[in-house]
């Protein structure tokens, strides 16, 4: 049996989806430890991994700067090098066989790269395979150049920040020089993935992988009685900031007087305007309790959201507010079970008018429950664990 390094984000979005896959190698036998920032410890040792800290990196470290997006150059610049030399610690202290690699992570994978170790990387939320990196296009491209172009020069920067040389791979496969040229699992349901791209002989789909963190406690009383005398909408949003409160506002006017209860996660319900009283305010409750109790979800179109809805069979009401959720989106209402509004235009009464037709238009059902048996087909893990057995052999 094989001893596995996970190098791993502690993010929710980032974590859950891969959580089914390392608890499937952990059943065939093999042994793994988890590299992440200290603070999720016990997470992991909860689920039966070994755990190493990580070095957790703030911005205040780099200093002030003037521009955000210097800022947080800066600071990921910083991050890839703190976790490029915690991670070729680790696999020079103990013998490992391969590394699981989170690809928002790459000084993980430049680790592996450096110490010739063979290593496997999965992606959740590559729901446009074609175009330009995702990260990459929101979060750092201030250049000149085209796209593709810049993108390269930047990851060779990236690299050229621990000492390796220019990514071996051609610049036409410049989509996945953030995952493993060994094996990439692409996790999700392909049927939701537009455009598909050509994929690289070390990538495969592998199908959804949905898992949650177990309950704690038992169920509140109204979530055994969501549905039953009415139909029910599951809201979520994934902050507080001024666009989600607006969004929330929008859709709490949109519901009042409608014959429906709405149960609304949010991260702090104190950020939150007034409500009418058919909207239940939740901090937290996990996803996979509710959606079997409702008729549609309203999202801002996350893709552990739109997943876990599609797998369920619910349809969905869709406000992207950019990044991949607009690809996200795009995927869902191109195989017909979503409707997408334009998150800036969305006032009360298109908001109605959109829950009204999701709701009233059997389409939508009838695609989200043949979407939820094509996904019943998949068992991403056991394929998963069976690619990286084939790459330990």
């Amino acid at each position: 049996m094989a001893r596995i390094l996970w190098i791993a984000c502690a993010a929710p979005g980032s974590l859950f989806p891969a959580v089914p896959i390392a608890l499937e190698l952990t059943r065939r036998g093999h042994e793994l430890t988890v590299l992440c920032a200290p603070g999720s410890q016990k997470t992991f040792e909860s689920l039966g991994f070994g755990f190493r800290p990580a070095r957790e990196l703030r911005t205040s470290e780099f200093g002030a700067y003037e521009r955000i997006r210097e800022a947080r150059s800066a600071r990921h610049a910083g991050c890839v090098r703190a976790l490029y030399a915690d991670a070729r610690r680790e696999l020079s202290a103990a013998a490992y066989d391969a590394a699981m690699v989170d690809p928002l992570e790459p000084g993980g994978e430049f680790a592996c790269d450096a110490s010739g170790i063979p290593s496997f990387s999965y992606v959740h939320w590559r729901m446009a395979e074609a175009g330009l990196d995702t990260w990459f296009r929101f979060r750092v491209w201030d250049r000149t150049s085209p796209g593709a172009e810049a993108f390269v020069e930047w990851w060779n920067e990236q690299r050229a920040l621990v000492g390796l040389g220019p990514e071996p791979r051609p610049p036409e496969e410049h989509v996945w020089y953030r995952h493993s040229r060994d094996l990439t699992l692409i996790l999700g349901l392909p049927e939701l993935v537009e455009p598909k791209g050509i994929l690289p002989p070390y990538a495969v789909r592998v199908g959804p992988t949905v898992w949650e963190p177990p309950l704690e406690v038992a169920l509140p009383e109204w979530v055994e009685r969501l549905g039953r005398e009415r139909p029910a909408v599951l809201a979520s949003v994934s902050t507080v900031g001024a666009m989600d409160a607006q969004l929330v506002r929008e859709a709490g006017q949109a519901v009042d007087g409608e014959d429906l209860d709405v149960v609304l996660t949010v991260a702090a319900a104190s950020a939150l305007p007034p409500l009418p009283e058919n909207v239940r305010i939740v901090r937290f409750i996990p996803h996979g309790v509710l959606l079997p109790r409702v008729a549609a979800v309203v999202s801002h179109a996350g893709n552990g959201t739109v997943t876990r809805a599609a797998c369920a069979g619910v349809p969905l009401l869709l406000l992207p507010d950019g990044r991949d959720r607009v690809n996200v989106a795009r995927g869902a209402a191109s195989a017909g079970i979503a409707l997408v509004l334009d998150r800036e235009k969305a006032d009360a009464m298109r908001l109605r008018s959109a829950l009204r037709t999701l709701l009233k238009d059997a389409r939508y059902r009838t695609h989200a429950r043949e979407l939820a048996r094509q996904a019943g087909r998949y068992d991403a893990a056991a394929t998963a664990a069976n690619a990286v057995e084939a790459l330990l052999a």
